[in-house]
């Protein structure tokens, strides 16, 4: 045999240049057979039961109920109140009042679109664990993601942070795509991902760094420079997209997240995954991922694997050091899909069948106590879980119950309190259409005044029709419901009105007054 056939018979050598090629039965397989033999199904199916699973129970806490409230508002008023706030929310806000309008705003309806999105997160997840580590790494990167107890938190949660995580794991998704076989389809789907993570949320932008290097270390190793050029433009065109939003946003950043106290780093990550000790179990394989896959004829795809995961983390923290904190929990979930890429490599490394099944099952002892934590009645509230709760959870549908069964038609309301928890918000949410007693006090509504809140009447006095009764509800337990009003609130109802009934329900005080005479 010539030399000649003998090169041309011999197997291609080891690339870097993407996943390994398929069997070469594989395209011959049934279709079916080839999804559940796939990396990406059966962690995704995992993912939709495990953040189907009681998706409508927890109470509606803050931060949702803004969600509903903005969202249920026209499309005029949400675009006048995002010139003055929630900017960065502004995109999430739309596409919730498009969803609202057709699916109501029940629980479930209005938690769906974030669990859809963290099912189909968990699915770019175990399609980027493939590229770099391996079909095993894969499977493994995507049950490791579907069972932090956050993924399923946020999955049920009526806000954009599963958004987020869908945008950034697709992204990471495409960003490989492209660089294994450019084409501008392939930028374009990039681009996409790119602003949608700007339109909902600007410290995810962070990750086009880590993306940044990747492309270097690709671009070094392969001896193609090309991708560089192609990486900027799209890069360039994603945020420019988002730009509108994210420049407004900038600018509302200091009324908006100036609150966010400063943690410590490890405890920021062990909320961000909700559980300490599977923050410690998914750091160590990410560890143990990176170590062994150094070694083996993957050692670029596994440093742009890390320098994605990682880079983000000190430029975070190095951007916080001024007024703002912008090292928060619920700002890091973006970096779960990345991370959790690197622990499945680290399952993987284990190689044997029954070994990387017990990495896995370890992984899903140890995030149970996170699970049923975060599935509680109160549980919404409760962002800064393992560690102790910011507040005492306030339950609005008890509040609502309790109004819902002495109601009578003509009665008013007075509700008193800083606006933010929400409280006349939440329980209007759960009391039905034809229990809706006025707000006696309140002179322009938030949608009126394009805010978050509303403006009550300057006198109060002169606001009063002379209700036969009221309910006054307070986001505190007293026995003196008055006392927690405004001076001339409590005058006004004071010279007319007598307290009749104080009920007091989870972290809130309804009490009935009664006009004199």
């Amino acid at each position: 045999m010539s030399d000649r056939a003998v090169t041309t018979d011999a197997p291609p050598a080891k690339t870097e240049a993407g996943p390994p090629p398929p069997s070469p039965g594989e395209h011959r397989r049934p279709f079916v057979k080839r999804v559940a033999l796939s990396a990406w199904f059966w962690p995704t199916a995992f993912a939709a039961l495990a953040v189907g699973w009681g998706i409508g129970s927890p109470e509606m806490w803050h931060d949702e109920l803004v969600t509903v409230d903005v969202a249920t508002r026209s499309t005029g008023q949400i675009i006048g109140m995002l010139a003055n706030v929630d900017a960065v929310h502004g995109t999430y806000y739309l596409f919730m009042h498009g969803w609202t309008t057709l699916f109501g705003t029940g629980p479930a309806a209005v938690r769906l679109p974030s669990a859809l999105a963290m099912i189909l997160a968990t699915a770019c997840v175990a399609l980027v664990g493939r590229r770099v580590f391996g079909q095993t790494a894969g499977a493994a990167a995507g049950f490791a993601f579907a069972l932090v107890p956050t993924v399923t938190r946020f999955g049920q949660e009526t806000r954009s942070y599963a958004f987020v995580v869908l945008a950034a794991a697709a992204a990471t998704l495409f960003l490989l795509r492209a660089l294994e076989r450019p084409g501008w389809l392939r930028w374009a789907a990039y681009v996409l991902a790119v602003a949608g993570i700007g339109l909902v949320n600007v410290v995810a932008l962070t990750l086009l760094l880590g993306h940044g290097v990747a492309v270097l270390v690709h671009c070094w190793r392969q001896r193609r420079w090309w991708s560089v050029l192609w990486f900027t433009l799209a890069a360039a065109g994603g945020v420019g997209i988002a730009a509108p939003v994210i420049l407004r946003g900038m600018k509302q950043a200091g009324r908006q997240i100036s609150w966010i106290p400063d943690s410590a780093p490890w405890i920021v990550w062990e909320q961000a995954l909700g559980s300490t000790l599977l923050a410690v179990a998914v750091t160590a394989l990410a560890v143990v991922g990176v170590v062994t896959h150094l070694r083996r004829d993957v050692a670029a795809r596994t440093v742009m694997a890390t320098v994605i995961a990682v880079l983000p983390l000190p430029v975070i923290l190095l951007a916080s050091t001024g007024d703002i904190n912008y090292f928060f929990s619920k700002y890091l979930l973006f970096l779960l899909p990345a991370w959790a890429v690197l622990a499945g490599a680290g399952v993987a490394a284990l190689r044997r069948p029954p070994l990387v099944a017990a990495a896995l099952v370890v992984l899903a002892a140890l995030s149970v106590p996170g699970q049923l934590a975060l599935r509680d009645e109160f549980s919404h509230g409760w962002y800064t879980y393992p560690q102790a709760r910011a507040f005492e959870p306030l339950s609005y549908s008890e509040a609502a119950r309790v109004i819902e069964a002495g109601y009578q038609p003509g009665d008013g309301l007075v509700a008193g309190g800083p606006w933010w928890w929400m409280h006349e918000p939440g329980v209007r949410y759960y009391l039905p259409s034809d229990v809706s007693p006025r707000n006696v006090f309140q002179q322009r509504s938030a949608a009126q005044r394009d805010e978050l809140f509303g403006a009550d009447c300057a006198d109060p006095a002169p606001c009063l029709r002379d209700e036969a009764r009221l309910w006054v509800l307070l986001p505190t337990v007293t026995d003196a419901p008055l006392t927690g009003l405004p001076k001339k609130q409590a005058a006004a109802l004071t010279s007319r009105y007598d307290v009749v009934r104080v009920t007091h329900v989870t972290g809130l005080t309804v009490a009935l007054l009664q006009r004199r005479g």
